[in-house]
């Protein structure tokens, strides 16, 4: 049987995510309580003048894995619990919502989706780490059996940050082991939904993986294989994608010696399933790179160009942009 995407490597591609683009929020609340491990002032709350937003969320989420592969829960619970306090007390309107999120891209890839569907609100990024400390909950009640309550806190975490692809892998495997409720379908919407959320190797290829289960157990071998066959090719190495292609070239050896990476793209493509990252996040860092007007931060500017290119090696505007850039 397939593997599903384990929540302890979501928990580190939400670390390795956060230094991408990452700009210090508005400054709309003071931050949560810290855990023992980070460090205090002597009125034993976190001293902000040494520590930024992002840092402190990365900080705090360490301690947390600690906690919880120690099998602390209380306090692994604990330290999610300071990640969120106060959150009830950023009131949305008609014209202004509080978000909670890990990056100036993420922040920017809502705005243009928030755009699109006519939202003209202004959108404030709040620097309390609110969706990650819901989504460590969610793990934290799975873990426990308490599978509803997970799926409400992880609901609360894409309501904090609904551009965060790990959030909707995390879902769509709950929906897959809730023990009183399993619900294939609502997994794969979810794990469509990261798919096109997602911006890294390790988000897209999850999302792949946990989409391949569900069409292998719906009888759909040469998708499911097409899924996994691309995931690879984002996780060259992976283990899990590994053992996964073996199950199919055991049980379907004709399909799994008559499948290449290209005609396993026209698959995916065939099913309306993508087989590359979404064109909203070059446009995104295009964007961002717009943003930033001074000379000085022209070494910025390359660098985002040159995650555009990663992205999307092809694209002819990217590709432009970097050679004007460098030539100078």
């Amino acid at each position: 049987m397939i593997n599903k995407y384990l929540s302890i490597c979501l928990v580190i591609a939400l670390l390795a995510g956060n230094s991408l683009c990452a700009q210090t929020p508005a400054s709309t609340a003071k931050p949560a309580k810290a855990s023992p491990a980070i460090e205090k002032s002597a009125s034993e709350t976190v001293d902000v003048s040494k520590i930024d937003p992002i840092k402190l969320n990365n900080q705090m989420m360490m301690v947390f894995m600690e906690r919880m592969k120690a099998g602390n829960y209380a306090e692994a619970r604990e330290i999610a619990g300071q990640m969120i306090f106060g959150h009830d007390k950023f009131s949305s309107n008609e014209a202004k919502e509080y978000k909670s999120f890990h990056s100036l891209m993420e922040k920017e890839l809502y705005s243009l989706l928030e755009n699109r569907q006519g939202n003209k609100k202004e959108v404030v990024w709040v620097e309390q780490p609110i969706s990650d400390g819901f989504y460590l909950l969610a793990m934290l009640d799975f873990q426990e059996g308490k599978h509803e309550d997970a799926l409400a806190n992880m609901q609360r975490a894409v309501y904090w940050n609904p551009v965060r692809s790990a959030f909707y892998c995390e879902r769509g495997y709950m929906l897959l082991r809730n023990n009183t409720n399993p619900n294939p379908l609502m997994a794969q919407v979810a794990y469509t939904k990261a798919l096109e959320l997602a911006d890294n190797p390790e988000d897209f290829a999850g999302a792949l993986r946990g989409l391949a289960f569900i069409l292998l157990e719906r009888r759909q071998p040469d998708v499911a294989l097409a899924c996994l066959l691309v995931a690879k090719e984002f996780t060259p190495g992976e283990n899990d994608v590994e053992e996964e292609l073996f199950f199919i070239s055991r049980n379907f050896p004709t399909l799994y010696n008559s499948m290449d990476v290209a005609s396993a793209r026209q698959t995916l493509k065939q099913n309306r399933i993508l087989d590359d990252y979404a064109p909203e996040h070059v446009q995104v860092l295009l964007r961002l790179a717009d943003s930033f007007k001074d000379p000085k931060d022209a070494s910025r500017v390359i660098s985002l160009l040159h995650r555009a290119k990663q992205m999307a090696p092809k694209n002819q505007e990217v590709n432009r942009r970097i050679q004007l850039l460098e030539k100078k």
